[in-house]
């Protein structure tokens, strides 16, 4: 399993605007990680008290049940940065999505034979 390096963890989740949001499945793959990398993400933030930690949300834009030690204040530092909440979930589009990474080429097919 590939590692999250903290200095790329940090990079990526300053890039997050204010009043924008990332789900912990984003920040994990903008990192290079998995799904397995995404379900650590809370405490590995609160642990290495990364900046903008607070726009990481869970994958339905609701502030997760163990945000940071304090979910109420996460959300209270979002709504402060501008990001609207309806029936407790983030604004969908204030979503950062992470940069797709490289497409793997087509294969090439070998030509047709020239019919007879």
């Amino acid at each position: 399993m590939s590692m999250i390096t903290t200095e790329r963890l940090r990079d990526v989740v300053a890039a997050i605007p204010a009043g924008g949001w990332m789900s912990y499945g984003d920040v994990a793959a903008a990192c290079g990680g998995t799904d397995r990398h995404a379900r650590t993400l809370n405490q590995r933030l609160l642990r290495e008290q990364v900046p903008g930690a607070h726009r990481v949300l869970k994958s339905n834009g609701t502030v997760g049940g163990t945000a940071l030690g304090d979910p109420a204040a996460v959300r209270r530092r979002l709504e402060a940065e501008g990001l609207e909440f309806e029936g407790g979930r983030a604004d969908p589009a204030a979503r950062v999505r992470p940069e797709a990474g490289p497409v793997a080429p087509e294969p090439e097919l070998a030509p047709e034979p020239a019919p007879a």
